[in-house]
């Protein structure tokens, strides 16, 4: 715990001094950094389409096996998002199956003031699985809070906060952080890379995306360890590949 706190101040104080603005979707579903949403939404029109691939160690044994996380998101209307998010798991026996979808939702609210905290945002992940935990969000710029709600102690999940053992549920409140370095520019155009960070208030990951003007994507990160380990045992890498149209 102390060690999460301690990240989680780490990534506050860049929050000083890199950029805030990011609307690539995330492993969770909404647009944002690696595992965090962000304060800004997908444009008006626009589709966006990711990958996340992690491999994990199965609980009790020492197979490993990999989940990856499809996500889809589109804009309607100006400064909304919509999305869908569906885990496919490698494991194949008889009683597995994969985790069911996720549908997510984001506003971006009036501007207060000027510079990057003034990107502000409120939505929602609601799992499809009655087990699993909802998340409501608020977050300023990258910086903000997690709502966790629903789901059933002892079997559900949720996808930001960590999980309280003794009480075998995910914790209701949680802190959301995220930055980018350098920012984008407007306007700016050929292959350019640039460094994530985030903390989805289990995880901190941190990680490189190489994109193209034309909205193609590559990430490759790291996470620390989670708190969810009775349900997968994740190993740190991160792959992602994602397009925008």
């Amino acid at each position: 715990m102390m060690r999460n706190r301690s990240i989680a101040s780490l990534l506050l104080a860049l929050l000083g001094v890199v950029s805030t603005a990011s609307a690539d979707l995330t492993l969770q579903g909404p647009s944002g950094y690696i595992q965090a949403p962000s304060g800004t939404t997908i444009r008006q029109g626009g589709v966006e389409l990711a990958a996340h691939t992690r491999l994990y160690q199965v609980p009790g044994t020492k197979t490993e096996r990999s989940l990856t996380n499809l996500a889809f998101g589109f804009s309607p209307l100006r400064d909304f998002e919509l999305g869908v998010q569906k885990a496919m798991d490698s494991r194949r026996g008889v009683d597995d199956i994969d985790p069911d979808a996720t549908i997510n939702l984001k506003f971006r609210l009036p501007a207060f003031g000027t510079g990057e905290f003034a990107e502000t945002a409120v939505g929602m992940v609601l799992d499809t699985n009655s087990n699993n935990y909802h998340t409501m969000f608020l977050t300023f710029g990258g910086f903000g809070v997690g709502w966790n709600f629903g789901g059933n102690p002892g079997s559900g999940i949720a996808n930001y906060g960590s999980y309280d053992r003794g009480r075998r549920e995910p914790k209701a409140l949680c802190l959301l952080a995220g930055a980018e370095y350098p920012p984008t520019k407007p306007g700016e155009r050929g292959y350019r890379g640039r460094f994530l960070a985030d903390y989805n208030g289990d995880v901190f990951s941190i990680g490189w995306r190489y994109k193209s003007h034309r909205g193609f994507w590559a990430d490759l990160g790291a996470q620390t360890k989670s708190s969810y380990t009775d349900f997968y045992d994740w190993k740190p890498i991160i792959f992602g590949l994602g397009a925008i149209f």
